[in-house]
């Protein structure tokens, strides 16, 4: 009877982790990646821990101390999973955070007493960091309450607003710790960035390709950057995005290389495959021509510049320069003569057709 009545109770188990297996699924959204705002979770980091669920539940299976002895408890299983996979770790607050999944996987089968009984299981795994972990793992709990409780404003703000109102929600829970218990995030946007200075590297040196595929190949890795990050607000900001692409040596080169006319039509084709309306590509073409003008300026005063300098020195060089400064600058005079006192000659700058 004893022997029949385990077996049924082991069925039972059984049946019950099976069903939350399938359900924890749509449970991570709200309990482990910690808000709504697309964020990376922990299994995407580079030191990726194993996850707590699936070891507990093929612990009994792989574990051969589990085997033998499968009279242990639920509670055994878990402290003894979750001290051989975590015990190396589990000073660190990352580490920590994700045992927030595990307290909810013993509250959805113990509702009554979970917390007590998940409570006990941190005393077997980790003794002296039991109440450390219960402490981190409120917050957690608090910090997803907030994001709840503010959801509708949150996202009335843009993706920059929105992004600094969550760190300094988490910066005022946790601190400096914010930072490690968020680190795959931190490490997600840095790797973002790190592929994008890639494919600027690659189109720097690519000189071997025109205009019209480098546009193509930045635009698609832009897109499959950024697409659906904290940091899609970039992919609105046309100005920003062409003044990269315009920064791109290979791209200059190009520029630099083309008459006069046919370099504004090519910046005016590059603008508004990046998403400028007809308006705003004529207002940018009226500056550009503004800017040749000023760039024209400049450089016949540096030549006459130059060729004063190389005559004349000191208080000399100084007399025959003031008249030249009014004779292009005009009432920028002024200002030319502080640039240059301050050794900073606007005109020796790289010229960046699209940009200055």
């Amino acid at each position: 009877m004893k022997k029949k009545l385990l077996i049924i109770c082991t069925v039972i188990l059984f049946c019950i982790m099976l069903a939350f297996s399938f359900s924890v699924i749509n449970r991570e959204t709200a309990t482990y990646k910690f808000d709504n705002t697309a964020l990376v979770g922990h299994a995407h980091s580079k030191n990726a821990l194993p996850d707590p669920i699936k070891t507990v539940q093929g612990g009994a299976k792989q574990n051969g101390a589990s085997q033998s002895n499968p009279h242990l408890s639920l509670e055994d299983r878990l402290a003894g999973e979750l001290k051989k996979y975590y015990s190396d770790t589990i000073n660190h607050k990352s580490t920590q955070a994700i045992l927030l999944k595990v307290k909810d996987y013993v509250m959805s089968l113990f509702p009554e007493d979970g917390t007590k009984r998940f409570y006990r299981i941190l005393k077997m795994a980790f003794p002296d960091l039991a109440d450390e972990i219960m402490i981190t793992l409120n917050k957690l709990e608090e910090y997803n309450r907030w994001l709840k409780e503010n959801q509708i404003r949150l996202s009335e703000m843009n993706e920059l607003e929105r992004k600094g109102t969550i760190w300094e929600k988490r910066q005022a829970l946790f601190g400096a710790e914010a930072e490690e218990i968020w680190s795959d995030e931190v490490f997600a946007y840095e790797e973002r960035q790190q592929d994008m200075k890639e494919t600027i590297r690659l189109l720097n040196e690519s000189y071997d390709t025109t205009i019209e595929e480098k546009l193509d190949i930045y635009i698609e890795a832009l897109n499959e950057t950024y697409e659906n990050t904290p940091e899609a607000y970039f992919l609105e900001n046309r100005g920003l995005l062409s003044k990269v692409f315009f920064g791109i040596e290979s791209v200059q080169k190009e520029l630099t290389e083309m008459p006069t006319d046919q370099r504004q039509m090519e910046i005016n084709d590059i603008r508004r495959e990046m998403g400028f309306t007809q308006p705003q590509i004529e207002e940018h073409e009226k500056l550009d021509i503004y800017r040749n003008k000023r760039w024209e300026t400049g450089l016949n005063y540096m030549k006459e510049r130059d060729a004063l300098a190389s005559r004349y020195s000191g208080a000399d060089l100084e007399e025959k320069l003031k008249p030249l400064r009014e004779k292009y600058f005009k009432h920028e005079a002024i200002t030319i003569e502080r640039e240059e006192n301050d050794g900073f000659f606007r005109y020796e700058r790289p010229r960046v057709y699209g940009r200055n």
